[in-house]
């Protein structure tokens, strides 16, 4: 049964991408960041980009046993545990990247306490999605007035996880190259850590051949400017990172999302005065 439910996840990915749902934009994604590829080639990652998804989708609609969390790899957990023993918190700064919400479930499972940012979701997936992670234990507090509640969750010593690779509205990001085009991204990572004193560390979900995951951690990022910046730097380094996974597993970034949507002309000269909002869905 779970296996054909997986299978069936690949096909309904494969038939969205035959139905050109939103294959227009994974397209254009695409050859911003891969302009010397050819269409075939792109064409290629953008369908493995459908079926990956398609399976993270039918993998979290299945509980999460002992025998799939141990199947999960680790490369730099250690990372994460030596900076979480400092006691200040610790900053994630995450991508819809692979099975993004594997990551945060075997982190739980694995005695994490965890925090997310996340947007109001009111179709009826996005209910379920955060219904279940709130019985997984993961702890979700929505973008909008969530600074206080998020900056309490790193001086209990916990992990507060931020997606830093979605298109911001000028009043909300700060331009940062990605792929060599400027992409208006969140600066809340860069800005939370930075008032907390917490490190800055990046985390992946990796399919493996088998079907099994990584869980890579990388990081801890610092800068040695001040002010502003400071978090133009961090969330210039952040977002380099998730360029580098990316080129590294092309299939396993969210292509259907209109990443460079919003474009400088229309942007602020600063970060914003609320620089704190980053979500994942």
């Amino acid at each position: 049964m779970r296996a054909a439910l997986l299978r069936l996840g690949e096909w309904l990915g494969a038939l969205a991408w035959l139905l050109r749902l939103r294959r227009a934009v994974a397209l254009d994604g695409l050859r911003r960041a891969f302009p010397d590829l050819t269409d075939a080639q792109r064409r290629k990652i953008g369908r493995a980009s459908y079926l990956q998804l398609g399976r993270s989708l039918a993998e979290i609609l299945l509980p999460l046993r002992d025998e799939d969390l141990a199947s999960v790899q680790n490369e730099g957990w250690e990372i994460l545990e030596r900076e979480l023993a400092r006691g200040r918190g610790l900053v994630a700064a995450v991508a819809h990247f692979g099975n993004f919400e594997l990551l945060a479930r075997v982190s739980v499972r694995r005695g994490l306490k965890l925090s997310v940012i996340v947007r109001r979701l009111r179709d009826p997936f996005g209910r379920w999605l955060l219904a279940d992670r709130t019985r997984m234990g993961i702890g979700q507090l929505f973008e909008r007035g969530s600074t206080r509640e998020a900056l309490a969750v790193l001086r209990r010593g916990e992990t507060l996880a931020i997606a830093v690779d979605q298109n911001m509205r000028p009043a909300r990001g700060i331009f940062v190259d990605f792929f060599g085009e400027k992409a208006c991204t969140t600066p809340a990572a860069a800005v939370f850590a930075l008032r907390s004193g917490a490190p800055l560390v990046g985390a992946f979900s990796i399919r493996q051949a088998d079907g099994t995951h990584l869980i890579r951690i990388r990081g801890p990022f610092s800068t040695a400017l001040s002010g502003h910046a400071a978090v133009a730097d961090l969330t210039q380094q952040v977002t380099r990172m998730v360029e580098e996974e990316i080129r590294q597993h092309p299939d396993h970034w969210f292509w259907v999302h209109r990443r460079w949507k919003t474009r400088p002309s229309a942007a602020a000269t600063g970060p914003p005065e609320q620089s704190v909002r980053g979500s994942a869905r």
